[in-house]
C-alpha cells in the first residue's frame, strides 16, 4: 500500500495526534499500577509484540511482495525500533520508582528536546530565544526532579525513576527526527509493523537477561489486562497515529501535542491511582511550557503570518 501524507490533513492529522497523547497518558498510568507485580522489560516485550500480532491481520494481503521491501531496509527499522521500544521499555522501568505524573509531567520536555537535536544532527538554525527556551524546558525539569528542594542539586539526589524518564525523552525526540528515513510512500501500517518486530527483536536480548536473572512475567488477570491495554491502545493505535502525525505535520509540529501528556496523565493518575499533584509540578510544568513556548514560538507565529497572507 502507497501512502501519501498529503492526502491526510492537517485538521485530522491534530486530531490523531491528540488521541495519541491520551493513549501514551494511558501507558503510564497502566505501567504505574501494575509495577509490583509486572517486569517492566516482560511488560514492554508482550504489549510491543500483541500489537505487531494485531497488525498482521492488517497488512498481511500482499505481505509477501513487501518482504524485499523490509530486508532491504531491516537495519533501519531495527535501529527505529531500537529507539521506539527501548524508550518506552525505559519509561516503564521509571515507574518502578516514579509516580506516573512525573513521567507524564517530563514527557512534555520532548518539544524542546526534538528542537534542539534537529539543531545538533540536521544542523537546523537556532536563534536565541529557542536557546533561552531550551535552558527554561531543563529548568522545568530540574524544578521537578529535585521537588523543589536545590539542596538535591548540590548532593545530586535525583530519583533514579526521573533521570530515566529524561533519557526517554531524548530516546523519543530522536526517534521522531528519524522517522524522515522510512521508505518514501511506505504505508503507515507496514512501517509501524516493521518498526515494533525490530523493535522486540531489540529488547529480546534484554527480554531473556530479566528472565534468568530477575523473573518472568506472572500471568494474571492484572498483567493480562494490562499487556491487552497497553498493546492494543497504546502501542498499536497510540504508535500508528504518531507516526502519521509526524510524517503530515513534522517532528517539530508534532511534538506540541506531546504538552498534552502530562494534562490526560493527571487527570488520569488522579482518578484511577490517587495519586496527587504538588507544587513542584505545577511550576515545573509552567516553566516547561515556557520554554516550549520561546522554542517554538517563531514557527507558530510564521505560520500564522502566512494563513493572514493567504487569507
Amino acid at each position: 500500500m502507497h501512502f501519501d501524507p498529503a492526502r491526510v490533513s492537517p485538521a485530522i492529522a491534530s486530531v490523531m495526534l491528540i488521541a495519541t497523547m491520551a493513549c501514551l497518558a494511558m501507558n503510564h498510568v497502566v505501567g504505574r499500577a501494575v509495577h509490583e507485580v509486572a517486569p517492566p522489560v516482560g511488560l514492554s516485550f508482550w504489549r510491543w509484540s500483541v500489537a505487531a500480532v494485531l497488525l498482521v491481520f492488517f497488512i498481511r494481503r500482499g505481505f509477501a511482495a513487501k518482504l524485499p521491501l523490509y530486508r532491504r531496509h531491516w537495519m533501519l527499522f531495527v535501529f527505529l525500533g531500537a529507539m521506539m521500544v527501548g524508550s518506552t521499555t525505559l519509561i516503564l522501568w521509571t515507574l518502578q520508582f516514579t509516580t506516573a505524573i512525573n513521567v507524564s509531567l517530563i514527557n512534555s520536555l520532548q518539544p524542546t528536546m526534538t528542537v534542539l537535536l534537529t539543531f545538533l544532527l540536521l544542523s537546523h538554525r537556532l536563534t536565541g530565544l529557542q536557546g533561552f527556551g531550551i535552558l527554561l524546558g531543563f529548568v522545568g525539569v530540574v524544578a521537578m526532579v529535585s521537588q523543589g528542594n536545590w539542596q538535591m542539586l548540590t548532593s545530586l539526589d535525583f530519583n533514579r525513576g526521573d533521570v530515566g524518564a529524561l533519557v526517554s525523552v531524548v530516546g523519543l525526540a530522536g526517534y521522531s527526527i528519524c522517522l524522515r528515513w522510512l521508505p518514501p510512500g511506505m504505508h503507515p501500517l507496514d512501517a509501524t509493523f516493521g518498526i515494533i518486530v525490530g523493535g522486540c527483536v531489540a529488547i529480546l536480548p534484554l527480554y531473556v537477561a530479566e528472565l534468568a536473572m530477575f523473573r518472568p512475567m506472572p500471568l494474571t488477570t492484572a498483567t493480562v489486562g494490562a499487556v491487552l491495554a497497553m498493546g492494543t491502545i497504546g502501542s498499536l493505535a497510540g504508535n500508528l497515529m504518531w507516526n502519521i502525525g509526524n510524517q503530515v505535520l513534522g517532528p517539530n509540529k508534532a511534538s506540541i501535542f506531546i504538552n498534552l501528556i502530562p494534562v490526560f496523565g493527571m487527570l488520569m493518575a488522579v482518578v484511577f491511582l490517587g495519586e496527587q499533584p504538588r507544587v513542584y509540578h505545577v511550576i515545573g510544568f509552567a516553566v516547561i511550557c515556557g520554554g516550549v513556548w520561546c522554542v517554538l514560538a517563531r514557527r507558530l507565529i510564521g505560520a500564522e503570518a502566512t494563513n493572514i497572507r493567504e487569507n
